[in-house]
């Protein structure tokens, strides 16, 4: 029996049986109702179920007891959503909600998911992977959000704010030993300022073999080598204003964990060979290396008034990042890639927040985006490349009771943007020398292309109060921008392409039917339009227009350009739920149904919708997490155990070309995973003690492909753990 239908038969009615919540119902221990969980998904502080928004949240108390301690984590409980890390950018993140997706790390091409850290939107994938261990909130908001978080939220957000200085003496450590030779160590402490400030310092170490066992080499290669180092100061000027300064300095070392090589010919060996080991080995040469390092600054400055609050926030992110690769699964020097990137954004946004007695309250603002990066690439397609963004928005949303049950929310945003890119690549066969001086010498293509937009979101919400809860209907648009492919080598790579559009309309339903469970259900269905679509050929594909007249043959391997070439149109239902049938247990569940095809997908002028398919969009995704707790020693022990399902997805190919029947293979299919853990806290001295052992994916050995790419002229498959057990012990005073 398939995965899927195991899943339909046996897992999808338990979870309809238990109807268990989104992760924003926590229980203490020893509660005997569900906690209110307060969310900041419009800018506000309210309660998650007064929320006309589709919003999971994950708290504090969970991420202690369970298995979730990253970003990539987030894929497992919220439905809709699917979250992997690309090996080819050191802990970039590439998410999809809804069957909205992104999958590549560019920083002239915009996510369709928006990640904010303190306030502050990424405005690249890159960093988007991190640890959850000092975090005061983590909120996956799925669907348009470009009234108030702005553009390129069309799938969601997944908005995390970390702790604040508490002004105090105070701190937590813990390590963690796991298989892989994992070593984990991190930190935080506070201390005061004076008497209206405070200090913390917080640090984090990680060290890791690989999980693939290379059959060159006969041995692992490490995996990870990454440090944190990240200092918050906290100062009170007055009782109602205050500011928070925080810098974080990072160094990411990456040697990804070697891939297999799987496209139809003698040099897929390898890939059949792990495939048969349970996808454990691989015969790659050289190591695919990717490093991410630099620093973060963040200011946040809050005033408090009588009625409202004025928040002002900036981020500064200034990065390089380097990836190294020649081998890409094959056991040979094949199509090296030798990739330097610097990276720098600078953010501005000015908040004015409403807490008015009367029926009206409203947020306002106004942001700036500044970024800028630069890239330069080679041998075998040697390019370098400016890009520079700048962009203004205003935005506001009013909240009105029309009555005492019913209530009506109206939103708007209008963004400017301008971008401009410088590009020059070379012959193919220069080599590095002429590219890194940029020599005008062996030019194959130059250009300095602009991009200008501008848009307004809109978002209107209509709100009934009964007796357990609240439902409402909304209207909701976002857009991802457009712009430019900054590693094209020909004018046809380097055309603009057009921002994106989508229309979403939602029906929601907040429920407590009774003190101990929760029920949420939402409905959506969306309309993308202008659809940027990403295609990678082979170099002698006649689209790409390579070659010079002096040398008709392709000037590479490959041609990688967006076109806006799709119409999309998309449905699904979300159900989360929570039941505490005693004290002592929690259960809590999650169940997500998509639907979506393309209406149109225009390639040259040929409509290929039958067969393209959408990437990383499950039809079918579910959670189901039994938390028991009790005292144990004159301490409390938590058991919690996490199952959760994941339906096939499609993922990267030219889809005018390909062909099933002859691969290479780009589904990635079904799978479930099921994570347990036991977690220890007793009182000691004056802090707690924490002992927690784990297993993620315990029921499953070896590895599974967790991203496939076809880059036309050849295709590679790469490899996550499954089982992984491990032990941490933590101090918190």
């Amino acid at each position: 029996m398939s995965h899927h239908k195991t899943f339909k038969k046996q897992v999808l009615p338990a979870l309809i049986t238990v109807l268990a919540l989104p992760m924003g119902a926590n229980s203490a221990f020893g509660a005997t109702v569900l906690e209110e969980v307060v969310v900041t998904a419009r800018k506000r502080q309210e309660s998650i179920q007064d929320v006309p928004v589709a919003v999971t949240a994950i708290t504090p108390g969970q991420l202690e007891r369970g298995s979730i301690t990253s970003s990539l984590d987030l894929g497992k409980l919220v439905p809709n959503v699917e979250l992997h890390e690309t090996a080819i950018g050191s802990e970039s993140l590439s998410a999809s909600i809804r069957g909205l997706s992104y999958d590549d790390i560019e920083k002239s091409i915009e996510p369709t998911v928006g990640v904010a850290i303190d306030g502050v939107f990424l405005a690249s994938n890159s960093g988007g992977v991190f640890d959850f261990f000092d975090v005061e909130s983590v909120e996956v908001l799925r669907g348009p959000q470009g009234t108030l978080f702005g553009r390129n939220t069309i799938g969601g957000v997944i908005n995390v704010q970390r702790t604040e200085p508490t002004g105090e003496f105070g701190g937590k450590v813990e390590v963690t030993a796991g298989d892989e030779s994992l070593t984990d160590v991190k930190g935080l402490f506070n201390m005061p300022l004076g008497d209206k400030g405070g200090l913390k310092i917080g640090f984090k170490d990680t060290q890791s073999d690989s999980h693939v066992y290379n059959t060159t080499l006969n041995d692992r290669r490490d995996f990870k080598d990454s440090q944190t180092v990240s200092v918050s100061v906290k100062y009170n000027f007055t009782e109602n204003t205050a500011a928070v300064l925080t810098f974080d300095d990072y160094d990411h070392n990456t040697t990804a964990p070697d891939n297999v090589f799987v496209s139809a010919s003698a040099l897929g060996d390898g890939a059949r060979a792990s495939e048969a080991d349970d996808w454990k080995t691989s015969p790659q040469l050289y190591p695919l290396t990717a490093t991410l390092e630099g620093e973060n600054t963040t200011l946040k400055l809050t005033h408090d008034g009588d009625n409202y609050q004025i928040k002002y926030i900036m981020g500064i992110m200034d990065y390089e990042e380097e990836v190294h690769e020649s081998s890409w699964g094959t056991g040979m020097v094949f199509f090296p890639v030798d990739r330097n990137q610097e990276f720098k954004q600078t953010s501005h946004e000015l908040q004015y927040i409403s807490d008015l007695d009367g029926p009206m309250n409203f947020v306002a603002g106004i942001y700036t985006l500044e970024a800028d990066s630069y890239i330069t690439s080679g041998p075998v397609v040697p390019f370098t490349s400016y890009h520079s963004l700048s962009t203004t928005a205003v935005f506001g949303e009013m909240s009105y009771d029309l009555s005492d049950v019913w209530s009506m929310t109206v939103g708007a945003r209008y963004t400017e943007e301008e971008k401009d890119l410088k590009s020059r690549s070379w012959i193919v066969g220069v080599g590095n020398a002429d590219r890194l001086a940029n020599s005008s010498d062996n030019l194959l293509n130059e250009g300095s292309p602009s991009f200008e937009d501008d848009n307004i979101s809109y978002r209107v919400v209509l709100q009934r109060e009964f007796e357990m809860g609240m439902a409402y209907v909304s209207y909701a648009t976002g857009f991802r921008s457009g712009g430019f492919f900054n590693r094209g080598s020909t004018p046809s790579e380097l055309a603009p392409f057009n921002s994106e559009e989508v229309e979403s309309f939602e029906i929601g339903m907040r429920t407590n039917p009774t003190e101990n469970s929760q029920l949420n259900i939402t409905y959506f269905s969306a309309d993308y339009s202008d659809k940027q679509t990403t295609v990678i050929t082979d170099g002698n594909d006649p689209v790409c227009g390579k070659g010079t007249a002096e040398n008709p043959a392709a000037q590479g391997v490959t041609c990688s350009f967006v076109r806006n070439a799709g119409e999309v149109s998309m449905d699904g239902i979300e159900i989360e739920a929570a039941l505490m049938p005693t004290d002592a247990l929690t259960l809590r569940a999650a169940i997500g149904t998509f639907s979506g095809d393309y209406d149109k997908f225009d390639y040259n002028g040929v409509d290929i919708s039958d067969r393209a398919r959408l990437l990383y969009a499950p039809e079918l995704t579910g959670s189901l997490v039994a938390e028991y707790a009790t005292e144990v020693a004159g301490g409390s022990l938590t058991i919690t155990g996490a199952l959760s399902y994941k339906d096939d997805v499609e993922t990267q190919a030219d889809w005018s070309t390909y062909n099933p029947a002859t691969g290479p293979e780009v589904t990635i299919e079904s799978f479930e995973t099921f994570d347990l853990s036991a977690t220890y806290l007793k009182e000691m001295g004056n802090g707690t003690l924490k002992l927690r052992a784990y297993g993620t994916d315990i029921l499953e050995g070896g590895n599974r492909v967790g991203r496939r790419y076809d880059a036309g002229a050849f295709a590679w498959a790469e490899l996550v753990p499954r089982r992984q057990i491990g032990v941490s012990v933590g101090y918190e005073f």
